[in-house]
């Protein structure tokens, strides 16, 4: 990743914002956090980072309200919206895709998959796959006497 893209992570649960944040910025990400949806929207508002990670269930309004405001306003809907949440119903996921979210992920999620999803929605080209380094072949040796 050559530039420095900036999300926006708005979560109330703030162990998971500060680990995920700190794994972001070891990926090269610069990362803003917000802990409720009003603070979020806020943020998005002042500064429109290059994507949001955002939680459903958030004090200060729901993450699908400030959803909603994002994509309605001209300032912030070009923005892609990643949601993360611990809602399984496939009704809300249904309804926060349909708002205009580029992804919706479960709760636990781990940094490589969040990676990966706004890597996606920002229109990166995927991290490449760690690789072992190739050992080059041994020269062949004397002929064995046998």
């Amino acid at each position: 990743m050559k530039r420095k893209y900036t999300v926006l992570l708005a979560d109330d649960d703030k162990v998971q914002t500060m680990m995920l944040s700190s794994q972001l910025r070891a990926r090269g990400y610069s990362v803003a956090a917000a802990f409720d949806a009003t603070y979020a929207f806020m943020v998005a508002m002042k500064s429109p980072p290059d994507a949001v990670v955002l939680d459903i269930m958030m004090p200060g309004g729901t993450g699908r309200a400030v959803l909603e405001r994002l994509k309605g306003s001209s300032k912030t809907i070009q923005i892609p919206v990643v949601v993360l949440s611990s809602i399984a119903d496939p009704k809300v996921v249904g309804e926060v895709m349909a708002l205009g979210a580029a992804e919706y992920l479960h709760k636990p999620v781990d940094v490589e998959a969040l990676d990966a999803a706004l890597r996606r929605a920002l229109g990166l080209p995927a991290e490449p796959a760690a690789t072992e380094p190739s050992t080059p072949p041994t020269p062949p040796g004397p002929p064995r006497a046998g």
